[in-house]
């Protein structure tokens, strides 16, 4: 029966299972057609927030494009669902199916799927949640772009497609100190032909007997550094559930580095597998246990969010071991800031403190009991202000050759032309067998481009849902 559609699971997790979560729009049941027909699930990548009953998106419609500048409109719907679903009812490999449509074989470059903001929620146990949905688009649809590292090639076969929608790092709480979530959307594209899956278990022992670890954060990159905050490596990511079971789905063939870690749990270390091969149709098994802090020796760890916004505070932990590596209870913690009008530490000496931004930029906290310290770098996001209304990519287009290293940045501007700074600007190539982004400075609007083969691909820029692009041919 496949041999003639096209499945999209938009929002990638794990492949269609359980199926308690899933809702299939079978009105598509015209005559045969010469068009391989198009099937769109949904699934969601993991969301952290215990505190949140439901994440409830109002798709409209799921589109494609041929063209690696889709610009001008060269847009093909696949389906229009116009329904909502509740992503948090679509993890550890759950989808729902969106609906299914004609699609011409081709190459696709850009696959985009559009909101209905007003129609989209999220709930807690106390009731509906504010959001600032970032939506500037003038009407109340909202179209979401998806990162397409590889094109995705649909035969007359037909082919199977994923949009891995990540929730952890789409919907930021809190981000401005205005008790309210701030959508940046983070959405990928791939075809399911080259995909495999990393599954497993999450324990500890530190306690004594082995324990599951639930919550735990499971981060797929493509090279070092590996970190779960970051954008510029990150191909997927899942979480452990109750039983300390995770599942990370549709991960391109290929070899990676995994980093497991509970991260508001400073005083157990993170596990990174530095080579874990993926198979095409296959499940990669990884199992870890993770250890305690310092490997049995004194130690001091700081964790917690590497971002906050102007007027917006989050809280840093720190985990202090003695020369046996037992923890430390109530230690005497001094936290300093190397830029306070950036970022403000609290005064204190508990092992727990806030960090308020001041403005846009970044600073390094550091943690020091005794001898001992640690520090982690923290970016402070610009207030929301005016919108963009336009991305531009300085340089526009480059002859690069393989093996070179080059910078590219963006300007941001308000309709009125002023240049904006201190805001997210995500970064992705439209074909990575072509160039690769080694670095992508999140608030700082810069990105460092690798050729890895011949050919012509586009490197984006998108902020607010405002996309601008340069033309890179390598040779």
């Amino acid at each position: 029966m496949m041999s003639r559609r096209v499945a999209l699971p938009v929002i990638a997790a794990v492949l269609l299972a359980g199926g308690s979560a899933c809702y299939q729009d079978d009105s598509s049941n015209g005559p045969a057609s010469r068009k391989p027909l198009a099937k769109v699930l949904l699934t969601d990548a993991p969301f952290p927030y215990d505190s949140v009953t439901s994440v409830n998106l109002y798709v409209v419609r799921i589109e494609a494009s041929t063209q690696m500048d889709a610009t001008g409109g060269d847009w093909i719907v696949i389906a229009e669902p116009r329904r909502t679903f509740d992503l948090l009812q679509l993890q550890q490999g759950t989808t729902a199916i969106l609906g299914e449509g004609e699609i011409p074989a081709g190459q696709y470059h850009a696959i985009r799927m559009t909101i209905d903001t007003s129609l989209s929620s999220i709930q807690g146990f106390g009731g509906e949640v504010p959001v600032n949905w970032n939506n500037y688009s003038a009407s109340n649809e909202m179209p979401l772009y998806a990162s397409v590292d590889y094109p995705v090639n649909v035969s007359s076969e037909g082919a199977e497609i994923v949009i891995d929608f990540d929730l952890g790092r789409s919907f930021l709480w809190d981000l401005y100190g205005t008790q309210m979530f701030t959508l940046f959307p983070w959405l990928r594209a791939i075809s399911t032909a080259a995909t495999g899956t990393i599954a497993g278990t999450v324990t500890t022992d530190d306690n004594g007997p082995v324990e599951p670890v639930p919550n735990a954060s499971v981060t797929v990159c493509s090279r070092s550094p590996c970190d779960s905050q970051s954008a510029t490596n990150v191909v997927a990511s899942g979480r452990s559930d109750n039983a300390g079971r995770y599942k990370v789905a549709f991960v391109r063939a290929g070899t990676y580095l995994v980093r497991i870690e509970r991260a508001d749990h400073p005083w157990l270390d993170a596990v990174i597998s530095p080579a874990v091969q993926v198979t095409t149709g296959d499940t990669a098994t990884l199992s870890v246990v993770l250890p305690r802090a310092g490997s049995g020796g004194a130690y001091i760890k700081i964790s917690g969010p590497t971002s906050v916004g102007v007027g917006g505070t989050i809280l840093l932990r720190v985990a202090v071991g003695d020369a046996s590596g037992r923890p430390v209870l109530n230690p005497v913690v001094t936290w300093t800031s190397d830029a306070p009008a950036i970022a403000e530490v609290s005064s204190g000496t508990d092992s727990v403190t806030s960090v308020t931004g001041r403005q846009a930029g970044r600073a390094t906290i550091t943690a020091a009991s005794g001898a001992l310290s640690d520090a982690i770098t923290i970016e402070v996001v610009g207030s929301p202000g005016a919108p963009v209304a336009t991305v531009t990519v300085q340089a526009s287009t480059a002859s690069l050759s393989v093996g070179d290293s080059v910078y590219f940045t963006a300007e941001l501007r308000d309709v009125d032309g002023t240049l904006l700074s201190g805001r997210q600007v995500s970064w992705f190539s439209t074909d990575t067998s072509v160039f690769v982004i080694q670095f992508q400075g999140g608030t700082n609007p810069i990105a460092i481009v690798r050729p890895v083969g011949v050919g012509s691909a586009f490197l984006r820029a998108s902020s607010e849902g405002k996309t601008g692009q340069a033309s890179i041919t390598v040779h």
